[in-house]
């Protein structure tokens, strides 16, 4: 059916994408209409707050741990080492993270407060650390999590309406997602273990430490991407109410909804084929960002177009009329998916690949001290409004450096005549005609 991984890998991973969209959609209006805003709040707000320990045990091994393994897929001792100290590498991690988690609870207000739910996200955790998307994105093998998905989403979502019945059975909803995640994710690691022949070894302390040290650019890089996405939130909860920050989160949860449908598998597919051209010539790899760039651009700004138009009707079709306070918000962030796209193609996809890690951490360390001082002004002096536009400000920031720097180097990544639309369609034809990466 497909002619290239590429092209495999993004219909996979969209698949799965809208697999966990599509049946939360379907929940969302009912479980809306019964927690209210406030346990929204409450739910989002414990969320965002354990995100930041999903990032800490993921770390960076889905980039590095790919990157690694991709390129010495045939050598199985190799590739059962690396696989080892990225698992025991997370363990590690988790049990730091458990300690964190430990005085957070027991000082923090408002995790403290619904205590239930912060300590359920929090076991969720091991499905962090047991995380096989690394392995089977260095054999370029997606197909599977596309299955696993339709099913699991279908369960939940028979079991949600089954179960939240009323304003206190929330909590249900981070319980079923704890244990179907975790559950999932150790049934894939042990189904990855024996399909790719991998052995799990020790690894001495010191080695895996090492290994943390090093890939710590790529990890604080990742972290402060997502600071930008969740810490809106928490700064937000020190000026307004509950209620208003269920219609916040509603609003950015919503658009996270469409950005990671349309954004994690692209993204996700297109960072081995780049680095496969990088690793034959630094010309070869420019060329195809140069392809690339336009077909991201165009396809962005017509989802962002289409959000921003048909964003009352989403907001009151989905959520009801209760929520009509998160239209404005979802219309400020609208363009977020262009925004966001564009941060990752010049970060991630770029940066990396030249292999500016440092650069880019810099970039996104100076953006995101920038990004918490404006949200805090703006969000005490606009609420919610200010919050929104803090999210495009700091996007446009990092581009914009990003942009700057490259320039500096003497790094073209643009080529204006590959935005004619008769040429996008024949680059994206050249690459859909590729057979495999090599």
């Amino acid at each position: 059916m497909f002619k290239n991984k590429v092209f495999e890998n993004i219909f996979s991973l969209g698949i799965s994408q809208i697999a966990n969209v599509a049946f939360p959609l379907v929940t969302m209006p009912y479980v809306s209409r019964i927690i209210g805003p406030e346990g929204y709040g409450i739910l989002n707000y414990s969320t965002a707050f354990i995100g930041y320990f999903t990032l800490f045990i993921l770390y960076s091994f889905d980039l590095s741990g790919t990157k690694i393994i991709s390129r010495n897929i045939q050598d199985k001792e190799f590739v059962s080492k690396a696989f080892s100290e990225v698992i025991y590498s997370r363990c590690i991690l988790y049990v730091i993270s458990s300690i964190l988690f430990m005085i957070s609870l027991f000082f923090g207000e408002v995790l403290h407060k619904d205590y239930v739910v912060s300590i359920i996200l929090f076991l969720g955790l091991l499905s962090s650390v047991f995380s096989p998307q690394f392995i089977y994105q260095s054999f370029q093998d997606l197909k599977i999590f596309s299955k696993i998905n339709v099913v699991r989403g279908f369960i939940n979502m028979i079991l949600i309406f089954l179960f939240v019945k009323t304003k206190q059975d929330y909590f249900y909803i981070p319980l079923f997602a704890t244990v179907f995640n975790v559950t999932i994710n150790i049934g894939l690691l042990i189904y990855a273990k024996r399909k790719y022949s991998l052995q799990l070894m020790r690894q001495p302390l010191n080695k895996l430490f090492t290994l943390i040290f090093n890939d710590r650019f790529i990890f604080i890089s990742n972290v402060l991407g997502a600071f930008r996405a969740t810490t809106n939130t928490i700064i937000l909860g020190f000026f307004v109410t509950t209620k208003e920050i269920g219609y916040f989160t509603t609003s950015i949860n919503f658009l996270f909804v469409v950005v990671n449908v349309l954004f994690i598998p692209i993204s996700t597919a297109i960072y081995p084929f780049i680095s496969n051209a990088f690793s034959k010539s630094t010309e070869v790899g420019n060329d195809i960002v140069k392809k690339i760039v336009p077909i991201i651009t165009y396809f962005y700004f017509i989802i962002c177009l289409c959000l921003l138009i048909f964003s009352p009707f989403l907001i009151k079709l989905i959520f009801g009329e209760k929520f009509n306070e998160s239209i404005k918000i979802l219309e400020i962030v609208s363009f977020a998916p262009l925004t966001m796209g564009l941060c990752n193609l010049l970060g991630v996809q770029v940066l990396l690949n030249y292999n500016f890690d440092k650069l880019y951490f810099r970039i996104n360390l100076f953006c995101n001290i920038a990004g918490l001082l404006l949200n805090y002004y703006l969000s005490k002096k606009f609420g919610y409004y200010g919050a929104a536009w803090n999210i495009i400000f700091i996007d446009i920031m990092i581009i914009i450096l990003c942009f700057c720097f490259l320039k500096k180097m003497k790094i073209n990544i643009i080529n204006w005549k590959y935005f004619s639309p008769k040429l996008i369609m024949l680059n994206l034809a050249s690459i859909i005609k590729a057979k495999r990466l090599s």
